[in-house]
């Protein structure tokens, strides 16, 4: 039996945890033996994981200069032998270079357009040549990853996937009558998220809608300065926050559309969970999100920050049932034929045995 161990930032909602988890799960327990290392915060999925069989270690406390997960990462690789050491994102596999490894080093850096402007670009570019393989996650991962150097046989694109099956009893919102409407945001509660515009675009919603209602499921340090921005729009009644133990796949039942609207490339997983729920999506136009949503058929792109265009392309979607149904359908279609998690296990596994 291979172990496996994974190394990661966080497990806070979003797309490389996101991913990590339904990686986790697909993979055979028969062939393989995981274990996750958290170099930061918990998050909303270690427990999650722990109920799945799979042992999480979170040894610190998400703080800056905390040296416990580096001294706790070194005692993991010595008492668990691992075959194969898989670390999510640059900072992972900056740790990896310091826990005394010796064996098969697999990397996600899930690259985003910062990370290649970094100071520490030199550094990663060297770590990620001295991996023996890449896992990127879609083209615009593999295009960012060839920009450090990494090409040839040692980079492997894989589309990201999600788990699909029948869609849960809609959740019940605290202050959401039952005849209410929902649009849907999920993830850390961060300005960056895009949240205030998505509260902004509630407020121009309301005027054609006065039955709509605002879901943020998450929480985070932002959560007081969103609520104040919904109370200065005088729209606190239809905004609820849905906190770090909300039932995602609930409440995408419960929601006509999901919006994605970050100041900065997110929402990944978002996406994904929502389109196998067959929900319509009103995601920002960035280039990891435009690989998942096409554009007019799952849902509709908007440039970063653009709040009127959120609100307008949502009215498109709320004025037409027979559009959202045909969006959600066409989007259920595209995670089945493009986006399982199975076939994502498969890829990674065929690379932790050492093939591509």
């Amino acid at each position: 039996m291979q172990r496996i161990l994974f190394v990661i930032p966080s497990l806070d909602y979003g797309g490389g945890a996101g991913q990590l988890v339904e990686l986790l799960r697909a993979l055979p327990r028969e062939q393989f033996q995981s274990r996750v290392v958290v170099l930061g915060r918990s998050g909303p999925w270690a427990e999650r994981l722990r109920q799945d069989g799979i042992d999480v270690d979170v040894p610190g406390r998400g703080r800056l200069f905390d040296l416990r997960p580096l001294v706790r990462l070194r005692e993991v690789v010595r008492s668990f032998t691992p075959s194969v050491l898989h670390a999510w994102r640059l900072r992972s596999l900056r740790a990896a270079a310091l826990s005394r490894f010796k064996g098969r080093l697999v990397a996600s850096p899930l690259l985003r357009s910062p990370d290649e402007r970094s100071w520490l670009r030199w550094l990663d570019a060297r770590l990620l040549r001295r991996a023996d393989r890449i896992i990127a996650f879609g083209e615009t991962d593999a295009v960012r990853c060839g920009r450090l150097g990494v090409e040839g046989q040692r980079l492997v694109t894989v589309n990201p996937g999600v788990r699909q099956g029948p869609l849960p009893p809609s959740a019940d919102v605290p202050g959401v009558p039952a005849a209410g409407r929902v649009v849907l945001c999920v993830g850390p509660l961060r300005m960056q998220r895009g949240f205030q515009e998505a509260i902004w675009a509630l407020d121009i919603l309301q005027y054609v809608h006065p039955d709509l209602h605002l879901v943020l499921a998450g929480d985070g340090p932002d959560r007081a300065p969103l609520e104040a921005f919904a109370a200065g729009l005088r729209v606190s009644a239809g905004v609820h926050f849905g906190g770090p133990g909300a039932d995602v796949p609930a409440l995408m039942s419960r929601a006509e559309v999901v919006w994605v609207p970050g100041r900065v490339e997110c929402g990944m997983q978002v996406v994904l969970e929502a389109m196998a729920a067959g929900r319509p999506v009103v995601a920002s136009n960035w280039p990891r999100l435009a690989e998942l949503v096409r554009e007019g058929e799952t849902g509709y792109l908007v440039p970063p920050g653009d709040k009127t265009t959120i609100a307008r392309q949502t009215q498109r979607l709320l004025a037409d049932a027979d559009l959202r149904r045909s969006m959600g359908e066409a989007a259920r279609r595209r995670v089945a034929e493009h986006f399982r998690a199975d076939e994502l296990a498969e890829c990674c596994a065929r690379v932790y045995l050492g093939g591509k």
